[in-house]
């Protein structure tokens, strides 16, 4: 497989509205697109989604990133300093390997997976009807598992959102929580305490820090996934060896791509951990690399995060959307099929 092209372009993504978290909201973002081109013409995508608080680069920093790594025909490494350029690159260079075998990334990487994931909806609004309403669209659109983000006020305002939630969906939807590590150790626990009588699957990030995670999950009632405080395959392996999570989400856009995500994965599980894909809230290239990447793992439940795209009012590629709650993955190293 031999690359004549390469083409590095920034891409601005607009939100419909802007995503609340406890790290501030999102709103309009630049990414970058990395096209690399075979001499037959086949073209594999990736993209680098640097977003404050989740990544340690900044999007000139990732876009530096690939100009070098594309400047250096000696180097057949991945960038080096910008975990989201390595993203892009590896899955750019997935991509591309896919269609040159005239299989998905997905198959490629394990011939026996599922072409369809089941994702998770992440819920929004500003009133617990307002969430309350967005999660029960969710439920009747085919979603099975809803995301609400809490921490962006106090206690009570949480109680308020997920009650409101939980009474609209019934039992039949799963519930989990994303805190983004805005809680304190005291006010997590008693906050836990109080929301669990509502059933939560778990709760991502109720604080921040491995440490504090490790304190907070011995006690908590609720069981912890570890996010922002392992955003690096490092991170990962410390957050293992400290127990500081019963699960594990996975971002491969922050972490350096599927590559990196798959082997973060494999130290996970072998210590008895779940794992949990999920977005970085980037493009359809990014979001498509990682449902690849979900099934390929098999990971499959906890049902990964994946349902973002419907979030955004212009994208960088074929819109990545759920149809029925499930992402399509096609077999001709297109990816999901959206409509």
């Amino acid at each position: 497989m031999k690359i004549c092209t390469v083409r590095i372009e920034r891409r601005l993504l607009r939100y419909r509205s802007p995503i609340s978290t406890a790290h501030g909201p999102v709103d309009d973002r630049w990414t970058v697109l990395l096209s690399l081109e075979d001499e037959d013409g086949h073209i594999g995508l990736g993209e680098a989604a640097p977003l404050a608080g989740f990544t340690s680069d900044t999007v000139d920093e990732a876009e530096a990133a690939l100009h070098q790594w594309a400047s250096d025909d000696s180097n057949g490494s991945l960038p080096a300093g910008s975990p989201t350029a390595r993203a892009a690159v590896d899955s750019a260079l997935l991509d591309l390997a896919a269609q040159v075998a005239g299989t998905s990334v997905h198959r490629l990487l394990a011939p026996d997976s599922p072409d369809r994931v089941a994702v998770a909806a992440l819920v929004t609004g500003t009133t617990p009807d307002d969430v309350a309403a967005s999660a029960a669209e969710a439920a009747a659109s085919g979603h099975t598992t809803v995301k609400v983000k809490v921490g962006v006020g106090g206690i009570d305002a949480d109680l308020d959102r997920v009650a409101a939630v939980r009474e609209r969906v019934g039992t039949g939807v799963r519930i989990r929580l994303d805190a983004n590590g805005a809680w304190s150790a005291s006010e997590a626990l008693r906050g836990l305490e109080r929301l669990s009588i509502y059933g939560p699957e778990f709760v991502e990030e109720p604080v921040a820090g491995l440490e504090a995670l490790a304190v907070l999950r011995s006690v908590s009632p609720i069981p912890i996934a570890v996010d922002e405080s392992a955003s690096s395959p490092e991170e990962v392996a410390r957050a293992v060896s400290l127990g500081a999570a019963d699960l594990v989400v996975l971002k491969p856009s922050a972490l350096g791509g599927p590559s990196a995500s798959a082997e973060a994965a494999a130290r996970a599980r072998n210590a008895g951990l779940g794992v949990v894909v999920t977005s970085l809230l980037e493009g359809s290239v990014g979001i498509r690399a990682a449902a690849h990447l979900a099934s390929a793992i098999g990971a499959l439940d906890p049902l990964p995060g994946l349902a973002t795209a419907d979030f955004l009012a212009n994208d960088i590629s074929t819109p990545c959307r759920p149809v029925g709650g499930t992402l399509y993955l096609g077999t001709d190293g297109v990816g999901p099929v959206v409509d």
